[in-house]
């Protein structure tokens, strides 16, 4: 189920917060895209494997839905979509639970932060502002710019996604052989076009462990969208921040 709270957003699926106060400051800036390139976003990705039991490559694995989720459509489309990334990635997913070696379950959501910063605001008339050179302003008797400040909203898309093996019964927390996350920000909480580019960072590095937080920017035209986006990114209304 999908609920937005101001700096936190719920983790439906396991029932518990999923606190994104601490990477807002990292995500403002990953919410622009560099002037005059293809719409892209700058996702973060975290991704932690057990050493113990490492993920076999070809394996069969059975995408989880949510039976409780808010929006049932939304989460047979991302399931629809693991399956085409899963398969891209020389993965078996396969329609039964019966069959699978590993089932894969997965949420996604959002979070709201409102931020503070300053704009140039250009003064006509003559005197100076903010003193000789000041961080609040600058200028003479022919005009200068003070710094406004003014309160923005960044919106925190993330996906997380856990994979179990099934030994010993289904989505037993101690099967947990693989968990990845992905984060973006975003001018607004639509979710429609920025679930791609969170399922295509994540699903890079799948069944690995990164180790470390990474940055990775997804490109409009990366090859690895194509089947998964149902409308031109222009048209959806949500778009990366500039």
């Amino acid at each position: 189920m999908l609920k937005e709270r101001t700096g936190t957003a719920l983790n439906s699926f396991q029932g518990k917060e999923y606190d994104m106060t601490g990477h807002v400051p990292t995500l403002i800036l990953a919410a622009a895209c560099v002037a005059g390139c293809a719409p892209s976003y700058r996702v973060h990705v975290n991704a932690f494997a057990d050493p113990n039991r490492p993920v076999t490559q070809g394996a069969s694995v059975y995408v989880v839905e949510d039976p409780n989720a808010g929006n049932p459509i939304l989460q047979r489309q991302v399931a629809s979509k693991l399956h085409e990334l899963l398969q891209g990635y020389g993965y078996n997913p396969v329609e039964s639970a019966d069959r699978a070696n590993y089932l894969l379950t997965f949420d996604v959501g959002f979070s709201s932060n409102q931020v503070v910063d300053f704009a140039p605001m250009y003064r006509p008339f003559g005197g100076f502002h903010g003193g000789f050179g000041g961080r609040f302003g600058r200028g003479g008797f022919g005009g200068g710019y003070a710094y406004v400040p003014y309160v923005d909203t960044i919106y925190v898309h993330w996906l997380r996604m856990k994979l179990y093996t099934k030994d010993g019964g289904a989505l037993n927390q101690a099967n947990v052989v693989w968990l990845g996350e992905a984060l973006t920000g975003a001018d607004n909480p639509e979710l429609r076009q920025v679930v791609n580019y969170l399922l295509v960072a994540g699903m890079e590095h799948f069944g690995v462990d990164t180790r470390e937080w990474l940055a990775v920017t997804i490109k409009q035209d990366d090859p690895r969208l194509v089947g998964l986006v149902e409308s031109p990114p222009e048209k959806a209304g949500g778009g990366p921040r500039r």
